[in-house]
């Protein structure tokens, strides 16, 4: 009984701890609408984009529209930039633009 209680203890302390770390950290969430270039015309392309974009760095949400040709992505800004998401685009054959809600 009192390994048992000494054990709940440690574990509670270290969730603690790993609390604390967490909540001292801020994450500074942003979001950015783009369209692509070629357009997205199945679900193949929503597809390829989700499975291939969020490998960038700092990635919480990527949604896709076919009918209003646009990828919205919500990421950590602390850990990638516009032009990361550049560049991951490219290196799958497509172009991005920003587009306006």
């Amino acid at each position: 009984p009192i390994f048992f209680e000494i054990c709940v203890i440690v574990v509670r302390i270290k969730l603690l701890i790993t609390f604390q770390k967490h909540s001292k950290t801020s994450i500074k969430l942003t979001s950015s609408r783009v369209s692509t270039s070629p357009q997205m015309h199945c679900s193949g392309c929503e597809n390829r984009i989700k499975k291939n974009i969020r490998f960038v760095k700092g990635v919480k949400k990527i949604e896709t529209s076919i009918p209003g040709q646009t990828v919205i992505i919500i990421y950590d800004k602390s850990k990638s930039e516009y032009k990361d998401f550049i560049a991951a685009f490219k290196k799958i054959g497509y172009e991005v633009e920003p587009k306006q809600k």
